[in-house]
């Protein structure tokens, strides 16, 4: 299983995303892959949505995010978990991104799809950029 994060998912539903062109070109790899997100990543990706980058149908996407494999609803112990990250990182990881990585400990995961280079601070996780 491999957790899809905001930047991948921008860059493949947003008109001029910079990483449009990558993450176009990584989704056929993906094709075989159970695949999981959650609320946060929901929320980053539907705020960077507007009338002027998406012509695309917001149900549409709205459903693709909710109907992944997984989509992890964290609770308020997940929040709480993410925060003692968000300490333990010393704020080098945003808050957003440890509620990522809690989402990931929950089900086990060690593989992200990201182009967010923050990632790459914590051990044992490998972070997908590129084939």
């Amino acid at each position: 299983m491999i957790f899809l994060d905001t930047t991948y998912i921008n860059g493949l539903i947003l008109k001029n995303d910079v990483h449009s062109k990558l993450s176009k070109s990584i989704e056929p790899f993906l094709e075989k892959e159970s695949k999981i997100t959650n609320v946060t990543v929901l929320v980053e990706v539907l705020n960077s949505v507007n009338r002027y980058n998406f012509f695309g149908n917001v149900d549409d996407l709205r459903n693709y995010l909710l109907n992944m494999n997984v989509f992890d609803f964290l609770t308020v112990d997940d929040y709480q978990k993410a925060f003692g990250l968000f300490k333990y990182y010393n704020k080098s990881i945003n808050y957003a991104d440890c509620t990522i990585l809690q989402s990931m400990q929950n089900h086990g995961i060690t593989k992200i799809v990201s182009f967010d280079s923050d990632f790459d601070k914590i051990k044992g996780i490998q972070r997908i950029v590129g084939f």
